[in-house]
């Protein structure tokens, strides 16, 4: 019965471990069986593995991913989110309250980023880059450990204008 309890107690804690975020569940849960939303998962094996194919020159990227062990990636057009009366800001509140600090915030061309994130433990961090672009909404949520260093900005407010 011992060995029992054990395993069960060991099960849950890896099943929580490799759990997504409660912000993460949220927009899954508002937007996953809806039309033209795409949601997939993938290790961070498989993603450094790809980006080593794909973007040979991209070092400092992949030195950005290498502590990363898994990424999870949703998207939903803008559309949905008003006939749903939600808005994006209102989901950026929302994350706040998931316990996600925001360290940036980029503008670029009526693009908005946001990167957030949570320590869930040593190196145990979730990152959670909410991207809004004109007609859709990108989520990632990663968990790892990205060094810190790389979201250090005066203010964390990058704004850019292509004229």
């Amino acid at each position: 019965m011992k060995r029992f309890t054990l395993f069960v107690l060991f099960s849950l804690i890896t099943a929580f471990s490799f759990g997504q975020s409660k912000s993460f569940q949220t927009l899954r849960d508002h937007f996953l069986n809806k039309e033209e939303v795409h949601s997939f998962s993938i290790s961070g094996f498989l993603c450094r593995t790809a980006l080593n194919i794909m973007m040979e020159e991209e070092k400092e990227l992949k030195g950005m991913m290498k502590d990363i062990d898994h990424i999870r990636f949703m998207v939903i057009p803008k559309d949905e989110f008003e006939n749903q009366n939600l808005t994006v800001n209102g989901f950026r509140k929302y994350i706040t309250k998931d316990s996600f600090e925001e360290v940036m915030s980029i503008r670029d061309n009526g693009e908005h980023i946001n990167i957030f994130h949570r320590l869930d433990g040593n190196k145990k961090n979730r990152y959670f880059v909410l991207i809004e672009e004109s007609d859709e909404v990108v989520a990632l949520e990663l968990k790892g450990y990205i060094d810190p260093e790389l979201f250090k900005d005066e203010d964390n407010r990058i704004t850019f204008n292509k004229k």
